[in-house]
């Protein structure tokens, strides 16, 4: 008996690890019909993350109350990843066959898995990233600043040029300056914010000037040097951060596995309960699921959010119709994905005791998996699959005999249960939600 208790623990515990991740599959496929098999991925980043907020402020404390930051760490990198993926590579090719989308998931979760491998321990990428988002943070606040619509269908590039071009040449300007001195003494500093603020002003003037033909609006100057001013200053605080932080670091590299942070409290000496021992991490993947899962109903069946991503996941184009922002929706969907996939990630990492960039493979076929034998698109479904194949894994592993039982065998008997979902229940066990669509 204790063993049959000691399995179903382990499979609980494997279980959950996959519902978490599983809803994110299911959460995205209800709004845009995709299945994104980049989203194993999002989950070793949401790991990657933890890892580096603990090193970049904690390197060799063990706390637990490390451990909320190092969870608001990895959804920073997940949510970031994830959105950023929706805006970049799948918004583009929501309209067309279903097969490029497909291709281009497969796509990207080769590259997040590379970029990780080669790039992780070389930060001088961050670099390029405060560019990109003292750009992207200067163009929001002249935008605002300027107060006129910019999305004309027709003129928004010619509309945007302005602030595009003060972002742009103010991040040239302040990359000039420290190409040539990348100290961070107060004088540099103020030629990099004040030189980058005059240029982007500049050329942001002279790009409004050379589209001004094909204008709808017209910004004034004062949104134009606010836009510069703000690329400047994002990009100097970037590069601070970069020197004083993020450089000062010794970073391991990802071509090997890399030990994860073990914290009090939530890893250490298992607990024993009769003759059944359970380990502290499982206990936290367990608690996490059960969070999670009330929060989503929470936010699915009473918030106003919610209840468009139900409208949208039945009839988008009725939900646009009735003045539902579908495009944000859809992001809200990745996001939410992503955010549980960073706490299962943290979970990952915890239980194992170490991390690699393969990581988020195998672990996302078994999420996709969980979410086919839940029921594709059903939020609940995709928790009860993923419990269901833990368990399922858990008990073949123990009570199947001969050569085809034992922890070598037991990704064989997941992707079994699979094929014979598919074939006899191919809605899964909870019946996916299927609408008639006006």
């Amino acid at each position: 008996m204790d063993q049959f208790l000691q399995q179903l623990v382990n499979g609980l515990t494997l279980g959950s690890l996959y519902a978490l991740i599983a809803v994110g599959y299911t959460v995205v496929y209800g709004i845009v019909q995709l299945i994104n098999f980049a989203h194993g991925e999002v989950f070793m980043i949401g790991a990657f993350g933890a890892l580096t907020t603990y090193l970049l402020f904690f390197n060799g404390h063990t706390s637990v109350w490390i451990l909320p930051v190092m969870i608001i760490g990895a959804m920073i990198a997940s949510v970031g990843t994830a959105v950023l993926m929706e805006r970049v590579a799948y918004r583009p090719l929501r309209n067309a066959p279903r097969l490029a989308p497909l291709i281009t998931a497969i796509g990207i979760s080769v590259f997040l898995q590379e970029f990780i491998r080669l790039f992780y321990e070389q930060p001088g990428w961050t670099v390029a990233v405060f560019a990109g988002l003292a750009i992207a943070i200067g163009y929001v606040v002249g935008a605002r600043q300027a107060k006129v619509n910019l999305n004309h269908p027709v003129s928004k590039w010619n509309d945007r040029a302005p602030l595009l071009g003060a972002a742009v040449g103010a991040v040239v300007l302040w990359g000039v300056v420290r190409l040539y001195n990348g100290d961070v003494s107060a004088l540099y500093i103020v030629v990099a914010v004040v030189g980058g603020a005059i240029v982007g002003t500049a050329v942001g003037v002279l790009a409004g000037r050379l589209a001004k033909k094909g204008a709808r609006v017209e910004i004034n100057v004062q949104a134009v040097a606010a836009t510069a001013v703000a690329s400047a200053l994002t990009a100097e605080i970037g590069w601070v951060i970069f020197k004083e932080l993020i450089n000062k670091v010794e970073w391991p590299s990802a071509k090997q596995r890399i030990p994860f942070p073990q914290l009090d409290v939530v890893t250490g000496t298992a607990l024993q309960v009769g003759g059944v021992t359970i380990q502290r991490s499982a206990i936290f993947t367990v608690a996490a699921l059960v969070v999670c899962a009330v929060l989503l109903w929470f936010f699915i069946n009473r918030t106003r959010l919610g209840r468009g991503m139900q409208a949208v996941s039945q009839d988008p184009d009725t939900a646009r119709l009735m003045g539902i922002n579908v495009d944000r929706i859809i992001v809200v969907a990745f996001a939410l994905g992503a955010v549980l996939a960073a706490i299962a990630g943290v979970s990952q990492g915890l239980q194992n005791n170490n991390i690699d960039f393969r990581m988020g493979f195998l672990a996302g076929l078994k999420a996709f998996t969980a979410a086919v034998l839940g029921g594709i698109g059903n939020v609940y479904g995709a928790v009860v699959g993923g419990l269901v194949l833990g368990v399922v894994e858990a008990m073949a592993t123990q009570y199947i005999p001969g050569q085809f039982g034992g922890s070598t065998w037991k990704d064989v008997w997941a992707f079994v249960i699979l094929i014979l979902v598919l074939v006899f229940r191919p809605q899964g066990l909870l019946g996916a939600r299927v609408v008639d669509r006006a």
